[in-house]
């Protein structure tokens, strides 16, 4: 005679033995490492449970949140009354200041979860540290002393971060001076405890910008309110303020201006070390509206932009004159560029390359 296949898999199920998974009791679920040196090499931890119902259960997985920490955990059955262990081990190579890893430990056939959150500070190496922060200024420790934002669209915004190290033995409270409209500039922890990181942000606001193209901003921070005055740093945030198209029409963009500039590559010829050398190019509008010029740069400090057109109509032309100053250049070729911001959607930057050879 045959079983129906219904009572023969109820007679089954009623032969396994049944873990629990519900019934633990942790001693803790959180483990401080506390405060301690990169050099002293991974420290281990360990949190534990008890088994206090009437059934035996097991781990089912233990999972880190990051490959800087490996995990032990009991593997036999866990009988009623008995303890299990969990033990992580936290590898602090190269990574100074505070930490906040979790564990996620896995019971029984149901996949109980208990998240298990393991926190210290790293005091960095001095090896660490050179490489992480190499800009120093008293105890404060700079990843950098400058923070590009890139290209940014007029009326716009953008914001940039520089992390901070406190390397000394007592909390400090970095503070700054940011006079200039556009940029406004907060820290983040307001005191900064012994090995902590910290983060300066930066926030353009370029609405409060009348400069178009290349600007540099300088934000100036001293380590403590009670700093000297040459363990100030500058940090210098830059970026390119460029105009914004993105709420034209077709129509608009149809009849907007068109910058080009003749010739784009201003062959000067061989020059004489220590002379100076005038130069001229064109601005072209080849549209139908006029060409505003908002401005004219150029980041080598041996250009002297004399004059340039500021507004050129529709099919017409103006022109940029200026200096170059060959004391500041190296004998041999050069290329210098020289960039023109105008109001032509499509092409808001052209640019300009004086080239040339400089001879003894």
């Amino acid at each position: 005679m045959k079983f129906p296949v219904v009572l023969l898999t109820c007679m089954l199920a009623l032969t396994r033995p049944v873990f629990a998974s519900s019934d633990v009791k942790w001693l803790s679920t959180e483990y401080n490492f506390g405060a301690f040196k990169e050099a002293e090499g991974p420290k281990k931890g360990s949190v534990m449970f008890v088994n206090t119902g009437k059934e035996p259960i097991f781990i089912r997985n233990v999972r880190p949140s990051c490959g800087c920490t490996s995990v032990e955990y009991t593997e036999d059955m866990i009988q009623p009354g008995d303890t299990a262990t969990v033990s992580f081990v936290y590898n602090p190579a190269g990574r100074p200041g505070p930490f906040d890893k979790t564990v996620k430990v896995y019971l029984g056939s149901g996949n109980q979860l208990e998240v298990i959150r393991i926190t210290g500070t790293v005091i960095g190496s001095p090896e660490t540290l050179e490489i992480n922060y190499p800009d120093v200024s008293g105890a404060l420790r700079f990843e950098s002393l400058l923070a590009p934002m890139g290209e940014v669209k007029i009326g716009g915004s953008r914001h940039a971060f520089i992390n901070v190290y406190n390397q000394g033995s007592d909390t400090i409270r970095p503070t700054w001076s940011d006079k200039v409209a556009a940029i406004e500039t907060n820290f983040t922890p307001k005191a900064l405890a012994p090995g902590e990181i910290g983060t300066f942000g930066f926030y353009l606001n370029t609405s409060k910008e009348k400069r178009m193209g290349p600007v540099e901003y300088v934000v100036r921070i001293k380590p403590d309110r009670n700093s000297p005055k040459e363990d100030e740093r500058e940090i210098k945030i830059t970026t390119c303020i460029v105009p914004d198209s993105r709420s034209m029409s077709v129509d608009e963009i149809e009849d907007s201006p068109r910058a080009y500039l003749d010739p784009e590559f201003l062959d000067l010829g061989d020059l004489l070390s220590g002379v100076e050398a005038d130069f001229e190019f064109g601005i072209i509008n080849d549209g139908r509206s006029t060409l505003e010029v908002n401005r004219v740069y150029s980041r080598h400090d041996g250009v002297d932009l004399k004059s340039f057109t500021r507004k050129v109509k529709g099919k017409g032309s103006g022109k940029v004159q200026g200096k170059l100053d060959t004391h500041k250049l190296p004998d041999g070729p050069f290329r210098i560029q020289v960039e023109v911001i105008t109001n032509d959607p499509l092409h808001p930057v052209r640019t300009a390359n004086l080239v040339g050879i400089i001879k003894k």
